[in-house]
């Protein structure tokens, strides 16, 4: 089983390692490779830890990808504070957001997938008795996505599933027009999303 998962992990490296982390990550792969084969078992732990680290960076980098760019008049900052830490703490899966601003407007999107939050989420959403309990929330469909939306005052949050696995939520605070949400929800790339994201 270890040997499947150093061939498994030299692949995916040199397959989509930028070149600025290539030498770093082939070289350390050749280290574990051979603290394998010397039984120095946790030093190729030690290492296989740092390598799974950089390859979450690079998988980060990737799915920031999947989130739309910023509508006119709206600036875009990308969020990297942790979150992915977070959600590895509740059970695991990958996590990107960024933030959207324009004055006082602001929102929030959120791609959550592969997490059991998400399939939580997903009961939640296919009850009816669940949804009833919470007076501000309403269905919400999107093309063929199911979700909720739930709104209070200028701010509104929208929630969709996406086969089950993926969540893909925008939170609105302050806005002047909610339908501003439903342009962002245009721009994305929905197959993509699914095609990156789905396990």
């Amino acid at each position: 089983m270890k040997k499947r998962l150093l061939t498994g992990l030299t692949a995916f490296c040199l397959c989509t390692a930028p070149s600025l982390y290539a030498d770093e990550i082939t070289d350390i792969l050749n280290q574990i490779r051979q603290s394998y084969e010397a039984k120095d078992y946790k030093a190729a732990l030690d290492d296989l830890n740092y390598i799974s680290a950089k390859i979450q960076k690079l998988a980060a980098a990737q799915n920031q990808q999947l989130l739309p760019k910023p509508l006119d008049g709206w600036q875009m900052q990308l969020k990297d504070d942790g979150s992915q830490m977070a959600i590895s703490m509740t059970g695991g899966g990958t996590m990107t957001q960024a933030e959207y601003s324009r004055g006082k407007e602001l929102i929030t999107i959120q791609i959550i997938a592969n997490s059991p939050m998400v399939s939580m989420l997903a009961m939640a959403i296919n009850n009816p008795m669940l949804m009833q309990s919470d007076p501000g929330s309403e269905p919400f469909r999107y093309k063929r996505l199911k979700g909720v939306k739930k709104k209070e005052g200028p701010n509104t949050e929208i929630t969709l599933i996406m086969a089950g696995q993926i969540l893909i939520q925008l939170k609105g605070e302050n806005l002047k027009d909610e339908s501003i949400l439903k342009q962002y929800l245009d721009t994305m790339d929905m197959k993509k999303i699914k095609s990156e994201l789905l396990q």
